[in-house]
């Protein structure tokens, strides 16, 4: 697709010192639930979301906080308890039936700040709704003893993984019980990633915005740029080496491969955008992805990684304002 852009590469030396998986592989029990393949429970469940009472204005669109059980078992103390954002129009105080995403954060990603100045605008302006999910084990989730958003474990990994998917569509649930009836799914890197997974597993028929994320996350833990935060010195132990543990990671991955799960039930109402020149996705799991969705449209952008959210936002929202009517059209309520 093109030479890696310098944006990512600047990045990828920045977070050098960031230590992945500096614990090793973590705990064995929880590495078993995700082979050979990635299976969830029962239908997704809605959640008891407790809303802050103070809605706060931010710009042209309102801002509320709340807060929810997790339904997914294992996870730390600190990060059972579920914090949420909703970005909403400003002329409308209350959660109101309307068009509303649910937005998944990228790999090391704390907080709200960037999606709230991504989202925020296209609130303001389309009228939809963002409801913004704090990924288990960062930021207000984040347990004791870990620094930032370093995941101390591969099984910690994995977990956050499988909490964002279940928290994800059990949020969907919810927003569908409450009267929503056009509800989609978006995310950046690793957001996209589990909010394609979602869209796939997802019993509804959804609309999903997926930015820099493909058929299969393995490339960008083993090989792509990413993989150079990883301490395969530490996995390396008892594998064989660091080929050895490239190996077993790569194999972990691909149980969340797009490919061993089902197409989602409106393929049309899906916008993909990759980056050319992206030195931690593969371009061509983008367009693999692209093909196993038939009826989906990617769209390419001249960047890396990194430009992909500094240079072009507009094209972001643009993507998810199209994804979403998509689906009005191709899934009418």
């Amino acid at each position: 697709m093109g030479s890696v852009h310098w944006l990512d590469y600047t990045l990828s030396l920045a977070m050098i010192r960031r230590r992945l998986f500096a614990g090793g592989w973590g705990e064995q029990t929880l590495l078993d639930r995700f082979a050979p393949t990635l299976e969830l429970g029962a239908r997704p469940c809605p959640l008891a979301i407790a809303w802050s009472p103070v809605t706060t204005a931010q710009g042209g669109f309102l801002v509320r906080d709340g807060t929810f059980t997790s339904p997914t078992a294992g996870l730390p103390d600190a990060a059972s308890r579920g914090h949420v954002r909703a970005l909403l129009p400003r002329r409308e105080r209350s959660m109101q039936p309307r068009p509303m995403y649910v937005s998944l954060a990228s790999s090391g990603e704390e907080g709200f700040a960037v999606r709230t100045r991504l989202f925020g605008p296209m609130v303001e302006q389309s009228g939809m709704g963002v409801l913004l999910l704090e990924n288990p084990l960062y930021g207000l989730r984040r347990p004791p003893g870990q620094r930032g958003s370093a995941i101390h474990t591969v099984s910690d990994h994995m977990l956050m993984n499988l909490g964002m998917l279940e928290e994800c569509l059990c949020l969907l649930e919810t927003l569908a019980q409450e009267g929503h009836t056009r509800l989609g799914v978006t995310g950046f890197s690793m957001g996209g990633s589990m909010a394609a997974l979602a869209a796939a597993l997802s019993p509804r028929p959804i609309a999903a915005a997926i930015f820099s994320a493909g058929r299969s996350a393995v490339y960008a833990f083993t090989t792509g740029l990413l993989s150079r935060s990883i301490d395969f010195e530490r996995l390396g132990r008892g594998e064989g080496g660091t080929t050895g543990a490239r190996s077993r990671l790569a194999r972990l991955f691909a149980t969340a491969d797009l490919d061993r799960h089902a197409v989602p039930r409106s393929p049309d109402a899906a916008v993909i955008i990759g980056a050319r020149r992206d030195g931690y996705v593969d371009p061509g799991e983008v367009q693999r992805l692209h093909e196993l969705w038939k009826g989906s449209e990617v769209r390419w952008l001249d960047t890396g990684h990194v430009g992909t959210v500094l240079q072009h936002a507009g094209a972001l929202r643009r993507a998810a304002l199209d994804a979403m009517e998509r689906l009005r059209r191709t899934a009418p309520a």
